[in-house]
């Protein structure tokens, strides 16, 4: 069950003031200028236009956070995994078609392939084959695995590097002279996401559970940003958790494509022992 865990622990493998002049309103021409014509206050109005602007503010910046817009995504990374006083270390390939699946191929350093996963919507499907085992479980083993509550959707991105666990209607931030401090809370976590301007490129994200009795939290780094089609991708991933156990996951991309022809075989061989 080594590298299965491995497996799954790897998949896991997240305005400035303006001082605009107001508007001032111009009094309409009058046939009689002996007509005293008195201009509105624009006080009460731009005010209003200000808070409006300033609860506008914080969807403004979370739009210009760094995020991929894809629809495939093939890679191969190079992973250090830790846990337990242990450390392994090996390849994963990957393949993702966003909204509906990914695959993994995990490579031991002898460059054979020893397990083999697809997950999809509702499932993980595990090809164990150190042990000659096949896997077919649901999220909450995934999940049980490395202590997050992870979907589809928040596991692809955190593989692909974009941010996680923001609630866009319950957030707020700070900005600094070259970082942008981002505070949100979701039914998970609280999170505080450090992210570079002034490319609004994520660099650290920590979260704390916000049910203290878990005694859960985590940290994840983005780094070694390249430019991609519409955004920026971070080369260099560290995924570190403390639940059950402390699991720390280095991630980095030696090669990546997005939006090309996907290959994802999956079958399970003869003989196979089925594990649910």
């Amino acid at each position: 069950m080594k590298y299965f865990t491995l497996f799954l622990a790897t998949a896991l493998i997240l305005a400035s003031c303006n001082s605009a002049k107001k508007a001032q309103r111009t009094a309409p021409p009058v046939a009689d200028s002996s007509v005293k014509v008195e201009t509105a206050s624009t006080e009460d109005t731009d005010e209003k236009k200000d808070t409006a602007a300033a609860m506008e503010s914080i969807s403004v910046v979370l739009e210009k956070l760094n995020h991929i817009e894809y629809n495939t995504f093939s890679g191969r990374a190079g992973v250090t995994y830790k846990a337990k006083g242990d450390t392994k270390n090996f390849d994963i390939k990957l393949q993702i078609h966003k909204d509906s699946l990914i695959w993994a191929s995990v490579i031991g350093p002898l460059g054979i392939e020893v397990a083999r996963g697809i997950i999809t919507q509702d499932s993980v499907r595990i090809i164990n084959k150190l042990n000659k085992q096949y896997i077919s479980s649901s999220y909450v083993y995934l999940q049980e695995q490395l202590g997050l509550p992870l979907d589809l959707g928040t596991l692809q991105d955190l593989l692909v590097g974009n941010p996680v666990f923001i609630d866009k209607t319950n957030s707020s931030y700070t900005k600094l002279d070259d970082t942008l401090q981002v505070t949100s809370r979701t039914k998970f976590f609280r999170n505080l996401l450090n992210a570079m301007l002034p490319d609004y490129l994520p660099a650290v994200s920590k979260l704390e559970d916000v049910d203290a009795g878990r005694n859960r939290s985590a940290e994840l780094t983005y780094g070694s940003y390249e430019k991609v089609a519409n955004a920026q991708f971070p080369k260099s991933r560290t995924i570190n958790v403390k639940y059950k156990t402390d699991i720390e996951i280095q991630l980095d991309y030696k090669s990546y494509t997005f939006d090309e022809a996907l290959n994802t075989p999956f079958s399970v061989p003869k003989g196979y022992k089925v594990k649910k």
